[in-house]
């Protein structure tokens, strides 16, 4: 009977020790995952040639295998420190658009197609809150459509500085949002003109002469109101991004319709964005792109890893010269 007890005891000792050693393995494993950490980031970018003309390819040697890269080119709008910028000042703040007319008559029809602007509005979108007087008639300032044979021909506004139309009545102060309209009117009796916009955009020029985009067509937002309640037809604005009035035979009713931007924020401007090349499930040893201008540019890569474990970046810059 002894010996069966060391046996017994024999057997839960060796399985006691097997537990301690499972233990201690699992132990050992997870502090090894612990001390884990994510690898540093290795890159170098170098060109094949140290100047090109405009409309060559560009060849950046990439070596280095991170998970993520960001390609900044360095052009207007993709200019890696300007990533953050949400805010400029500027004394030229533009807007331009570009219109379609077909159907009617200017003697028939005069001034069926008007741009206005205000800092007044309320914000309400119903026509008891739209009040002539608040508005201003920037019209004269740019050029309007002629009667087109087709669909597809738009005529261009013209650029103009929103913060020079103090002589058409409009003192602006970019503090403030902006509000701009187009204003239809057509009358019963004659063939109302059909308008379309396929354009509208208003840009901040920063002191470095870049171009930064406030809105375009899309963003601005487009609401409508029926001034006149009788109003047949109304403006649309649809997934082609044209802002459209159908205008209306000589039998239609008479019409005064207005499409309002949302508030616009002169001072706010879209950050520059660069573009993602690659992710970690690809390898990348090289990157094209073409420059469509002369000048002297700071292409910039943006290369890092992260994992649950850790990240790390690094920023990499290589100025790319680009003659005629």
């Amino acid at each position: 009977m002894q010996f069966n007890k060391i046996q017994v005891g024999d057997y839960k000792f060796d399985i006691l020790m097997k537990r301690i050693i499972y233990i201690l393995l699992m132990c050992y494993t997870f502090v090894a995952c612990d001390k884990r950490e994510n690898l540093p980031v290795s890159l170098s970018i170098d060109t094949e040639k140290p100047s090109y003309k405009v409309g060559d390819t560009v060849r950046f040697k990439i070596n280095g295998n991170p998970d993520q890269l960001v390609f900044w080119s360095g052009e207007e709008n993709h200019r890696y420190q300007y990533r953050d910028r949400t805010r400029a000042q500027s004394d030229v703040i533009q807007l331009s658009f570009a219109t379609n007319r077909r159907y009617g008559s200017d003697v028939q029809q005069p001034g069926s197609l008007r741009l206005l602007a205000t800092q007044h509005f309320n914000g309400v979108y119903d026509p008891a809150s739209i009040t002539p007087s608040d508005w201003v008639d920037i019209t004269e300032a740019f050029n309007l459509s002629p009667l087109q044979s087709n669909d597809v021909t738009y005529a261009p506004s013209g650029t103009v500085n929103i913060l020079s139309l103090q002589q058409a009545g409009l003192t602006v102060d970019v503090q403030k949002p902006i509000y701009f309209a187009f204003k239809y009117t057509g009358t019963t009796g004659s063939t109302q003109p059909r308008w379309w916009i396929n354009a509208f955009n208003i840009n901040t020029i920063a002191g470095d002469g870049q171009v930064l985009t406030v809105s375009g067509i899309k963003e601005a937002g487009w609401k409508f109101v029926k001034v006149l309640p009788t109003s047949p037809i109304t403006w649309i604005f649809g997934t082609d991004n044209i802002l459209k009035y159908a205008g209306g035979a000589a039998a239609v009713g008479s019409n005064q319709v207005w499409a309002i931007t949302v508030g616009l924020d002169l001072t706010a401007v879209n950050p520059d964005r660069g573009v993602a090349l690659k992710n970690m499930a690809t390898r990348m040893d090289s990157h094209t792109h073409i420059y469509s201008q002369p000048g002297t540019y700071t292409a910039t890569f943006v290369a890092s890893n992260a994992n649950i474990y850790g990240e790390d970046s690094t920023v990499k810059e290589i100025t790319v010269n680009v003659t005629e």
